[in-house]
């Protein structure tokens, strides 16, 4: 069945483009739609402000890689080459590299989730601010894990123990605790417990570094924790620079 739909989807692509569009571009918000409003539903009442802080800066992201986008082609299609197609490709080609590579609102978001803290505490040395995505099966449609939590805060390491000490709660993942761990993108490191936690039953944490505006520039750092959770001995000494607008830290390599 998996084959017959990836045929017919092929076919509707070659002959009919721009319907084939935008079924796809359809679905595709759907879901984006749906997974966000289950995840709405499924955060704590007390805490449901993260979540909508998390949807504005991420329609503001949207909106502004958009503008960004609009503003590249028209410019080649004035000034270098008056080719609608052309028009059409840079748009669609600004807008996913924009959409992709840029955390505009990084900065926003962060200010915003720390002021929700009942005390206004200085973060922990060496830390990196991030997001902890809690994901669980057996909700919503399909089989697959749906969003169920998610938490903002901050990241470090005590010891041989990463600690995430959130807005919600704390949480500490070691390698004896770690089940697996894989690496998800550039800012994005999922990790599966050995034991479930008991609230929501949440069964996979996503960490998403939101730290710095380009985050494809995290990697080096995603992959430092990478090999620590997991046990895989890293190499390469050199040193993971954070930006914090102000200035910078130094977080040595394991």
């Amino acid at each position: 069945m998996l084959e017959i739909g990836i045929t017919l989807l092929i076919l509707l692509f070659f002959i009919f483009p721009i319907p084939g569009l935008a079924v796809c571009l359809g679905a595709w918000t759907c879901y984006l739609i749906y997974s966000k409003l289950l995840l709405l539903n499924r955060q704590p009442s007390k805490w449901k402000k993260i979540v909508w802080i998390h949807f504005l800066t991420g329609t503001a992201d949207t909106i502004l890689s958009f503008m960004m986008a609009f503003l590249l082609a028209l410019t080649v299609y004035f000034l270098i080459f008056d080719s609608l197609r052309l028009f059409v490709f840079n748009f669609i080609f600004c807008f996913l590299i924009s959409f992709r590579w840029f955390d505009f609102t990084h900065a926003i978001y962060r200010r915003l989730v720390l002021k929700l803290q009942p005390l206004s505490l200085p973060p922990p040395k060496d830390s990196v601010f991030c997001m902890l995505l809690g994901q669980r099966s057996g909700t919503g449609i399909g089989t697959g894990i749906k969003p169920v939590s998610l938490d903002s805060g901050y990241v470090y390491w005590e010891g041989h123990q990463l600690v995430f000490d959130g807005i919600m709660s704390r949480r500490v993942f070691s390698r004896q605790s770690v089940l697996t761990a894989e690496k998800i993108s550039s800012e994005k490191i999922k990790i599966i417990p050995t034991q479930q936690t008991l609230r929501n039953r949440t069964v996979v944490w996503t960490i998403i570094i939101r730290q710095q505006f380009y985050p494809f520039k995290t990697r080096k750092l995603r992959d430092q924790w990478f090999q620590r959770l997991s046990g895989v001995q890293d190499t390469d000494t050199r040193e993971f620079e954070v930006d914090e607008g102000l200035g910078s830290t130094q977080i040595p390599s394991a």
